[in-house]
């Protein structure tokens, strides 16, 4: 969550293209963000397999890398020809921070979760006496 959040406010004060200085920054700011984004993304899929399914995800991971790039590109190309720049990079940070609503929602579901176990052990406790 946090490359992503870094990378969507390097967008958004990327956004004043008028500013040569913030556009720099946010620049900066965005690289940052992405790359911990990228190398946190990658290292999650690892861990989620085995040593013999790094090579399956390392190519599962690259096709998703490019074709984000790929569609990502023309997006927002199609955009800024009907918004101009400015507004097209304030969009794409605001589309980036959707990303953290499921983010949100699965650590909600956690915590409900650990509560409803330790919830379940207390009574377990309790009952035993």
């Amino acid at each position: 969550m946090p490359g992503l959040v870094a990378s969507a406010v390097g967008i958004l004060v990327v956004a004043r293209t008028g500013v040569p200085v913030a556009v720099v920054v946010g620049a900066a700011v965005f690289g940052a963000g992405f790359g911990i984004t990228q190398s946190a993304t990658i290292t999650l899929m690892y861990s989620r397999v085995p040593a013999s399914g790094y090579g399956t995800v390392s190519a599962l991971w690259n096709v998703a890398y490019d074709a984000g790039m790929g569609i990502g590109a023309v997006g927002f190309g199609t955009v800024a020809g009907l918004t101009g720049y400015p507004w097209a990079f304030v969009l794409t940070a605001l589309l980036m921070l959707t990303a953290l609503v499921p983010a949100w929602w699965d650590q909600t579901a956690a915590c409900k979760q650990r509560a409803t176990t330790r919830g379940d052990r207390a009574v377990t406790e309790e009952e035993q006496g």
